[in-house]
């Protein structure tokens, strides 16, 4: 949660802040609410998606069209919400097309938002995993680091990852043992032959 209120945070004062200066577009008309709002939600749109590829260890070919099509879908909504009346689009009336995406600080300001957006994701991500690694995290250091011959690592992760309630079928059959009170020794037996 903490991650997600700095990303935030971060998105809304640097893109405020980086519009502050641009008063006029070469017509005289003022930078207002939609300018401002194309700006943050197109760099939402980037840095969600981001923090996506970033957490996926490994891309499928679903997860790239996914991601970057996401991105891609943005444009083009904006580009046909801004193509629609203005009775309808109100203030979004060609916003992208004559005031964001002609504008070289509409660019440099999505990418300088998305690197300072994703820095506390990136804070983060090191701290959780050099001081609270998850289970998956564990075993891809096995993996990885050259562990898996190691049986004293190996055994610690076993250790850290031993749960009393799990879901679905693996509940049902711990309630069950643990009813008949071999809970303890199911659960070893079932962990030793992890």
């Amino acid at each position: 949660m903490f991650n997600g209120v700095m990303t935030a945070l971060a998105i809304f004062f640097l893109c405020k802040e980086s519009l502050k200066h641009q008063l006029y577009n070469p017509n005289g008309k003022t930078a207002g609410r939609e300018i401002l709002g194309g700006t943050m939600y197109t760099c939402v749109v980037w840095v969600v998606n981001l923090q996506m590829a970033l957490a996926i260890s490994y891309f499928t070919w679903v997860q790239h069209i996914v991601i970057w099509g996401s991105v891609a879908f943005w444009y083009i909504f904006l580009m046909i919400y801004g193509a629609i009346t203005p009775s309808f689009s109100s203030d979004a009336y060609k916003v992208f097309i004559e005031a964001l995406a002609p504008a070289p600080s509409y660019w440099l300001t999505t990418l300088f938002v998305m690197i300072i957006a994703l820095i506390p994701y990136f804070v983060f991500k090191s701290v959780q995993m050099r001081f609270f690694p998850g289970y998956h995290q564990m075993i891809q250091w096995i993996r990885y680091e050259g562990h898996s011959n190691d049986p004293e690592f190996v055994e610690m992760v076993r250790q850290r990852s031993i749960r009393p309630t799990t879901v679905g079928f693996t509940a049902r059959r711990a309630a069950s043992v643990r009813r008949s009170g071999r809970f303890h020794d199911q659960l070893k037996k079932n962990f030793i032959a992890f």
